[in-house]
C-alpha cells in the first residue's frame, strides 16, 4: 500500500478531487494547511505573505494504483498546459500496516 499526500491550491481541489472519484479513488482526507515553497512565500506591492493557503489531500492506495492517482492529481492541480510555481507537491510514502480504530482490526 502507498499512502499519497498532494499539498495543491485550494481551487484544484474540486478537480483533482471529481477525477479521483470517476476512477473509483473514493477515499480520502482534506487538512487544510498554511505553507510555502521554494518562492518562499509571495510579493503582492508592498505586502509580502510567508504562508499562502493550501490543502492536503492524504490517501493510501493499492500500490498499482499508485502511479495513476499521482498522474490525475498532476493533470488536474496544474495550472494551465505547463504549471507554475505554487502549483503543489506530492508526496508518496509505503505503508506498512494500518488498524481500524474501532475494531482494533490490522487491515494489511
Amino acid at each position: 500500500m502507498k499512502m499519497i499526500k498532494a499539498i495543491i491550491r485550494p481551487e484544484k481541489v474540486l478537480p483533482v478531487l471529481t477525477a479521483l472519484e470517476k476512477k473509483g479513488h473514493n477515499s480520502v482526507t482534506r487538512i487544510s494547511a498554511l505553507g510555502r515553497g521554494k518562492q518562499r512565500g509571495l510579493k503582492v506591492g508592498d505586502v509580502y505573505y510567508d504562508e499562502i493557503p493550501k490543502e492536503m489531500l492524504v490517501m493510501v492506495v493499492e500500490d498499482a494504483d499508485a502511479e495513476d492517482v499521482v498522474k490525475t492529481i498532476e493533470k488536474e492541480a496544474r495550472t494551465e498546459e505547463t504549471g507554475a510555481f505554487g502549483d503543489g507537491k506530492i508526496f508518496v510514502q509505503d505503508v506498512l500496516t494500518a488498524y481500524t480504530v474501532s475494531t482494533g482490526k490490522e487491515e494489511l
